[in-house]
């Protein structure tokens, strides 16, 4: 009786160890941008956030300051690098790369975008 106990609290506690400790980064959520166009270097674009809520508010989802709700990519996808396309991304920070800019007053931060939630119609702004 102990030792079938002790075997099955054993059990449990491996499966409590397997299962609990894969913790998994949260999906960032789609936010809407528009593109403002090509930032000082080239492969670099400059992108406005559009939502308001989020920029207030500095959740799991995103880190980082956005300074004026402004953000630069350099993976932006070659069908939406036009200047005042808006789309649906969910983006996350990039600490690994930023542009090089040599007379810039502003920095925006750099961030990847994970994929293309959708495109928003042109006719619709």
């Amino acid at each position: 009786m102990k030792r079938s106990f002790y075997l099955n609290l054993l059990c449990f506690c491996l499966s409590v160890v397997m299962f609990g400790c894969s913790e998994n980064d949260p999906e960032p959520l789609c936010l809407q941008v528009e593109v403002v166009g090509a930032d000082c270097e080239n492969g670099w674009y400059l992108l406005h956030v559009l939502d308001e809520n989020f920029i207030v508010q500095n959740t799991q989802d995103y880190t980082g300051p956005l300074q004026a709700g402004y953000v630069t990519t350099d993976n932006l996808p070659l069908e939406y690098q036009q200047a005042g396309r808006r789309l649906n991304v969910a983006m996350d920070t990039n600490g690994e790369r930023s542009p090089r800019c040599v007379a810039v007053t502003v920095m925006y931060p750099a961030v990847t975008i994970k994929r293309v939630c959708d495109a928003v119609p042109t006719g619709e702004r």
